[in-house]
């Protein structure tokens, strides 16, 4: 359901929206509220947490939509914001745009158009809480590679110390020995977890394929149990093993070893005293159990364990248990985890058509018994021996670092995209997006995933970024804010206040996260910003909306032009550079040899960026817009009672004859009969 908040001072509106989506509405996919002042509608909107979208109209007493645009920003809260005005109220509605609405409607509204706009935007603001939901996401995957990485450290250095001694001649046979083992436990340690992190990728890829072999399950199992017991005995636990199964079975050897291996750590894991139970049955299907007397998960966490990434924190007691004189100290080993172990358990079970269960105690007074019980059923299926090659132990087989062995996943080149069309700029061309990044490999990076949506150019800092800005006037300008030479405030600030490029749109990309720095920028004049790390989708989606909002000012400027009877008043022009172009024009009405340089040059402009800048805001040429302008000036003329010959000179033709018949192309009337209505 989409939750509407209407803000009109107009009493009327209400029983209209109410009867044109009464289907809606008794559907359940539209619920309205309605408030008729700006600060009626905030005290809702700090009530209802559901409100998705808000039409907003901007001529209201007290408080005008323009200031309850501006309060809502405080909110923090994902609004889709519908402006709604009257037609020639243009100044505002680029006001309001610039400001963060996402569309605008205006009176008298047209129902129909109305519908789509609440549609196209209630999507849009889906799409942002998605994306939102995936920065959750790539927060918890990012504390997860904080976390690998503080894994893959501590066996590195017990891997790299007894090199270095070995590389320092140290010649008794059994340190040789003792060094060498402990480089390749270390070693298989690391590799072990590199593999968990390729199994994950191909799971979620949907690559991971089973591989069933026959072999003694029983055995199979129990050799994996018996390397847990040297650990097992350092901590004075107690790890036993009993099978039910006789004769052969065919499994998967590597997925059954890692579903083993990652269960019978984590109860080791978390038992500092006590037992640890393995133990597999015969049934319907065959059950590997592994129990232990350890400190227990409470039932709050039993719902999330599976879960990639999640990780369990170790309570306080349990530190206790651990190091009972120092219990401000939770045991290093406690807090490393990947959060992947669990969530490969059950992923690997569920490829081989199996389940997996949980069942969990806490103590909750001293003595009473706590431990967690695993359950894993798998269908397999007994088979003669003599069927296929028989497999009769684990693959812990030495390190093998060829190539064939260990394959790490590589960036994956961005898809080819069709080009979206309704991105295509003036003249048919993708828009022209100027990336603004001192990173040379974000800079790649960036460039690799736009480049099928749009023409990519790049600048290495600010300074760089401020000269190809007003040379090339892109569409965009993505720009980083910490930067040398320039940072991305004053290149923001240059582009927002320069009537070369007032008009391109700026995106910052920054890891600076603090409110302040973002209330910077947007004071700078920037339309958007994008805190790193970023999801690429949102990053899409952020700036197609923001090419969507350029058409739609370029589509309104040329639908204005267009008209000839739309009211003309140059002084009140709603765009500051169109505004400076009238002042001049009208400076040099009358002379008929001032043309596209001598505009140029009034202005300050080459005449090519003069011509790009005038395509971009309103789709017309130099020529039309200075020709449009003087016929549009000519009909004031006409109208206040100036003959035809008067006129023609007045607006800058030399011959009232050729006046008449641009007059009529345009007007589809000659001056006369113009006159006469």
């Amino acid at each position: 359901m989409t939750t509407i908040l209407v803000v009109d001072d107009e009493v009327d509106v209400e029983p209209l929206m109410q009867n044109w989506f009464r289907r809606k509405i008794q559907q359940e996919t539209y619920r309205f509220h309605f408030a008729y002042t700006g600060r009626e509608a905030l005290n809702l909107l700090q009530n209802e947490p559901d409100i998705d979208l808000v039409l907003l109209d901007i001529n209201m007493p007290e408080m005008d939509g323009l200031t309850v645009l501006n309060e809502l920003s405080a909110l923090d809260r994902l609004l889709g914001v519908v402006m709604v005005s009257a037609y020639s109220d243009m100044n505002n509605i680029r006001i309001a745009m610039n400001r963060g609405a996402f569309d605008f409607v205006v009176k008298p509204i047209d129902f129909s158009d109305l519908e789509v706009t609440i549609e196209k935007t209630a999507q849009y603001v889906r799409q942002l809480r998605e994306s939102q939901q995936l920065k959750v996401i790539s927060d918890l995957k990012t504390r997860f590679y904080d976390n690998i990485t503080h894994e893959f450290r501590t066996p590195l250095t017990l891997i790299l110390s007894p090199v270095e001694k070995l590389l320092q001649k140290h010649r008794e046979p059994e340190e040789l020995v003792v060094g060498l083992n402990m480089v390749e436990r270390n070693a298989q340690q690391l590799l072990r977890l590199v593999n968990q992190l390729l199994d994950l990728a191909k799971l979620e890829s949907g690559h991971l394929a089973l591989s069933p072999r026959t072999g003694d399950l029983s055995d199979f199992v129990g050799q994996i149990v018996q390397l847990f017991k040297p650990m097992a005995e350092e901590r004075g636990l107690t790890l036993t093993y009993e099978s039910e199964l006789t004769g052969f079975y065919s499994f998967d050897t590597e997925k059954v070893e890692q579903l083993v291996y990652n269960l019978i750590a984590n109860a080791l894991k978390f038992t500092p005293a006590g037992r640890v139970e393995v133990e597999l049955k015969k049934g319907r299907s065959i059950q590997i159990i592994v129990a232990d007397t350890g400190v227990g998960i409470a039932s709050e966490k039993l719902p999330y364990i599976f879960n990639r990434f999640y990780q369990i924190i170790p309570t306080q007691p349990l530190a206790e248990q651990y190091l009972p004189d120092t219990s401000d100290k939770v045991p290093a080993f406690l807090n490393s985890g990947t959060g992947i172990g669990l969530a490969l358990v059950k992923e690997l079970t569920e490829l081989m058509n199996g389940t997996v269960a949980v069942d969990s105690t806490v103590s909750k007074s001293p003595g009473q018994p706590s431990g967690t019980v695993f359950t894993v059923e798998l269908p397999l299926a007994t088979v003669e021996s003599t069927a296929v090659r028989v497999v009769d132990s684990p693959l812990l087989q030495p390190l093998d670092w060829s190539a064939q062995s260990v394959s790490l996943p590589t960036t994956p080149e961005p898809a080819t995209e069709p080009v979206d069309t309704t991105l295509l700029g003036v003249n048919g061309e993708k828009p022209l997006v100027l990336i603004v990044e001192d990173n040379s490999q974000l800079r790649m990076l960036l460039e690799r995933q736009l480049s099928p949506l749009y023409r990519v150019m790049m600048a290495t800092d600010g300074d760089m970024g401020w000269q190809i800005a007003q040379a090339e006037l892109p569409d965009l300008v993505l720009t980083d804010v910490s930067m040398p030479k320039m940072d991305g405030y004053e290149l923001t600030r240059r582009l927002k206040t320069s009537l070369i490029t007032d008009h391109i749109a700026v995106v910052m990309l920054t890891a600076k996260t603090a409110q302040p720095s973002r209330i910077q920028g947007l004071q700078q004049g920037a339309d958007d910003y994008i805190n790193k790390p970023f999801h690429i989708d949102e990053l899409h989606l952020r700036l197609k909306n923001l090419f969507i909002r350029q058409q739609k000012l370029r589509a309104y400027y040329q639908n204005v032009f267009s008209q000839p009877e739309v009211s003309f008043q140059p002084a009140t022009a709603t765009d500051k550079f169109l505004q400076t172009l009238y002042v001049v024009i009208e400076a040099h009405l009358d002379d008929s040899r001032f043309g596209v340089e001598e505009l140029a040059h009034e202005v300050g402009m080459s005449r090519r960026t003069l011509y790009r800048k005038l395509l971009v805001v309103t789709n017309l040429t130099i020529n039309d817009f200075m020709r449009q302008y003087r016929l549009r000036r000519a009909a004031q003329f006409l109208r206040e009672g100036r003959n035809v010959s008067e006129t023609a000179y007045l607006v800058g033709y030399e011959s009232p004859a050729h006046f008449t018949t641009v007059f009529k192309e345009f007007y589809n009337k000659t001056p006369s009969e113009y006159t006469d209505l």
